[in-house]
């Protein structure tokens, strides 16, 4: 079961890594280029923009990811544990799965120079009187698509930070260095944040990798003159001249090598922050800083809850909006284009659903497949490397996925494959899988097998134990995990622009062409379907284990499993 999950993994990764860098070096016979050469790094760099393109990518993809991480670590430091945070922990499954696209459309009409907040000013104080020639969105420096990205992945990061924590015994130790003098930022910085960071660095590599070669959430909040070093490839592989894909191969390859060079640099500045720990823990100095951390904590709390709850209220009202002029602060009301809905939604909503669910399924299948795996081996006394599984689970997340989805485009073209449905699942696949794992593997591994050896002596059979007891007894993180896969392939979208090569139109995709044109409306109802779809998966799976344990009190609490 492990070859056929690293084969899952390896044979898309590995075979488009090559189809990429033999035309990045001249090699494509399709188009008759059978002469290896490094033309198309001279086309490269002398296309327009190129070295302002890696500046954006830079400052938008790293600068985000560090903001994420800070803001994931400031909010531990001020509200973790409090009853504010048990709030916010309850909110992270629906935030996470909202899609980036959605998110970026949503944000984009309420930021907007006419977006819903200028509305709102202009109602209250009648200025301005027409939209102001301000650029909020989509601005030549990328700090929207920055701030876009820096509240997407952060909730993400907070996420992956819960599940490492009770392995701290983090009440233990703030008690312990509040006992000693100690402030809430200095005990965090010196004694929490280091071992927390060590299991958060796959993670934090996996979103520095994503925001820098991210292409849907550029496209929609990004620059456009010159737009990303991702964007930028991605227009040189949807050049109508054939022989601008190979500078767009070479420029894929660049990219791969500048988020190898960004993770790198990153790993090889820890020590220094390492140094710096240990002189700060060496002064003795004791400084009280809470307040002033807990303050700009809250500020960025509320900026994301209005950013995520503005984006959805503004995205309802455009989908439900007849006539709307500024600065009026509502429109006029009209139901014309849900009562067209089936008919324009219908195609896309079900290919969304059917890729969806059955990419879900089969990681949920395989991810159970390995764990089990683990434990069969952990029962023989074998030695298993989870460090290095860990490395490969995280492997088509680090790699930024344009830099192989083309290579492995064109060996599906090769190979006659690309028009199938099934291989769009398995390219959702190798993306919904890491997840799934992720999710599953920490409530999954820590169940008691006290359990399993009753079942085992009660009734004789693996198979009927797995089933009454195990199975029942992680009907809750089964059915997240679940909902977590389906909610990753519904925000998949070079996977299914290259894969599909224009033969198959999800919500994403459709969303993401929408969000450039001038029918607000279309585009309001497409990205709220695309929001709607992964919240209807949670709210069945929260519906689906209220109904499995109405009749088990104790199994209706969280973390009831695991203990």
């Amino acid at each position: 079961m492990p070859t056929l999950i690293l084969a899952v993994f390896l044979i898309p990764v590995g075979v488009g890594l090559a189809g990429t860098w033999l035309p990045a070096f001249g090699w494509f016979p399709a188009l008759g280029q059978r002469q290896f050469t490094v033309q198309p790094w001279h086309d490269l760099f002398a296309y327009p923009g190129v070295s302002k393109a890696v500046g954006l990518t830079l400052l938008s993809g790293l600068g985000s990811a560090v903001l994420a991480l800070s803001m994931c670590l400031l909010l531990l430091i001020a509200f973790y544990p409090s009853a504010l945070f048990r709030r916010i922990e309850r909110l992270l499954a629906p935030i996470l799965s909202v899609p980036h696209a959605a998110f970026a459309i949503g944000l984009g009409f309420l930021i907007a120079p006419s977006g819903w907040l200028v509305r709102l000013f202009a109602s209250a104080t009648g200025w301005p009187e027409y939209p102001p020639n301000w650029l909020t969105f989509q601005d030549p420096w990328g700090l929207s698509l920055l701030f876009v990205l820096t509240l997407k992945e952060a909730p993400f990061l907070l996420f992956m930070a819960l599940a490492s924590l009770p392995a701290l015994k983090v009440r233990e130790t703030l008690w312990l260095g509040r006992s000693l003098g100690y402030g809430r930022a200095k005990i965090w910085l010196t004694l929490l944040w280091p071992p927390l960071f060590s299991r958060l660095r796959l993670p934090f590599y996996a979103v520095v990798a994503y925001n820098l070669s991210v292409v849907d959430l550029a496209l929609i909040a990004g620059p456009t003159t010159p737009p990303t070093l991702a964007v930028l490839v991605n227009r040189l592989f949807n050049d109508p001249d054939l022989l601008w894909r190979l500078p767009g191969a070479a420029g894929a390859t660049a990219l791969l090598l500048l988020t190898v060079l960004v993770i790198v640099t990153l790993r090889s500045l820890e020590p220094l922050v390492r140094a710096w720990r240990l002189q700060a823990v060496r002064s003795g100095r004791r400084r009280q800083t809470s307040m002033m951390l807990t303050t700009v904590a809250a500020l960025a709390l509320g900026i994301a809850a209005l950013a995520y709850g503005g984006a959805l209220v503004v995205l309802v009202l455009w989908s439900l909006a007849g006539q709307w002029r500024f600065p009026a602060a509502l429109p006029a009301f009209s139901l014309r284009f849900w009562q067209q809905a089936p008919e324009q939604l219908g195609s896309a909503l079900w290919l969304t659903l059917s890729t969806g669910l059955s990419a879900a399924v089969i990681a949920l299948v395989l991810v159970i497949a390995a764990l089990e795996n683990e434990v069969r081996l952990r029962y023989q006394n074998v030695q298993f490397n989870t460090q290095r599984l860990l490395w490969l689970l995280y492997l088509p997340l680090l790699v930024p996925q344009i830099a192989f989805l083309f290579g492995f485009q064109v060996s599906l073209i090769w190979l006659n494959l690309d028009r199938h449905w099934w291989v769009l699942v398995w390219s959702h696949l190798v993306f919904v899988l890491p997840y799934t794992f992720l999710t599953l593997s920490g409530p999954y591994r820590a169940f008691d097998d006290r359990y399993t050896w009753l079942g085992l002596t009660l009734s004789g059979s693996r198979w009927r134990t797995w089933f009454g007891i195990k199975l029942g007894m992680l009907w809750r993180p089964i059915g997240y995990t679940l909902a977590t896969g389906f909610a990753v392939s519904v925000a998949q979208y070079l996977p299914t622009l290259f894969i599909g090569g224009g033969r198959f139109a999800t919500l994403t995709t459709e969303a993401v062409s929408l969000a450039s044109g001038s029918d607000r409306r279309t585009a309001a109802a497409y990205a709220l379907a695309q929001q709607g779809l992964p919240l209807i998966g949670f709210a069945l799976a929260a519906l689906a284990v209220g109904w499995r344990y109405r009749r088990h009190r104790a199994l209706q609490q969280d973390g009831a499993l695991s203990r």
